[in-house]
This record gives structure tokens, C-alpha cells and sequence, in this order.
């Protein structure tokens, strides 16, 4: 109970170092996507995946491609997402996914999801901040 203790404040602090070092802008407007994600932190242990479902919704008025990337801010040795780029209808939803791990380290893993807009330049890169806690398997 104590290791899961310690993870959980492991996880709300770096959670807490994610939003101030890297901003997540979160929003909705005419011509830009919204990101969104099942959860924004997950636990795993060494050797396995943490994986997010993240929702791209074209709240536009055209259609739209989003170039996505995955900005791994503590270097996980594991950050892959399913695809590198959407096509949405306008109002259409798309879901990608996101496998966060480690093999070697434990600690808290940051990721920044970036969805951009191909069709409108203007369009700040829409941002969901995920963190991963990877810790040591239980023993039994």
C-alpha cells in the first residue's frame, strides 16, 4: 500500500511540474480541433505500456488534417503514437493512441500530444499534456 502511496504522490507531483513547464492549451473555437484524452495519467511497470486514447474533434467549418506529434519531455524509452496525421470532416471526431513505457527506469514520464491544422496556418497547435508512472512490477 506504502509503493502505491508513493506513486500516486509521485504522479500528482510531476502532473503538477508537467502543467507548469509545459502549458496545456486546451480549447475550442470556429476553425481549430480539440484535443482530448480517456485520462491524463496512467501507472504501468517497467517493461509495459501506458496507453491513451486521445480524441481529435474538427470543430471548423471545412474539412481538415492535423499533423500529431508527441513531444516526449522526459525521454521515456517508449512514446509512439498510432499516427502521424488525421483527416476530419467538419464536426467529425477521430481517436489515435498513445503508448507511453520504460524498460530500464521508473519515474514519472511527461508527454505532450500536438494536433496542428493543416488547412488554416493561423491555428496554434492545439496541446493535451499526458504523464505515465512507470514503477518497479509488485512482488509477490
Amino acid at each position: 500500500m506504502k509503493k502505491r502511496t508513493e506513486a500516486i504522490l509521485a504522479l500528482v507531483c510531476i502532473a503538477i511540474a508537467c502543467a507548469i513547464a509545459v502549458p496545456a492549451i486546451i480549447g475550442e473555437s470556429a476553425s481549430d480541433g480539440f484535443v482530448t484524452t480517456n485520462t491524463s495519467s496512467q501507472v504501468t511497470t517497467l517493461g509495459s505500456n501506458a496507453t491513451y486514447l486521445i480524441t481529435i474533434k474538427n470543430t471548423g467549418n471545412e474539412a481538415d488534417t492535423y499533423n500529431l506529434t508527441a513531444i516526449n519531455v522526459d525521454n521515456a524509452s517508449v512514446a509512439v503514437l498510432n499516427q502521424s496525421a488525421i483527416t476530419l470532416d467538419a464536426g467529425q471526431s477521430g481517436n489515435i493512441s498513445l503508448s507511453v513505457g520504460d524498460a530500464d527506469t521508473i519515474g514519472p514520464y511527461c508527454m505532450v500530444v500536438n494536433a496542428t491544422s493543416q488547412a488554416d496556418a493561423g491555428v496554434t497547435d492545439e496541446q493535451e499534456t499526458i504523464t505515465a508512472v512507470v514503477e518497479k512490477e509488485q512482488e509477490e
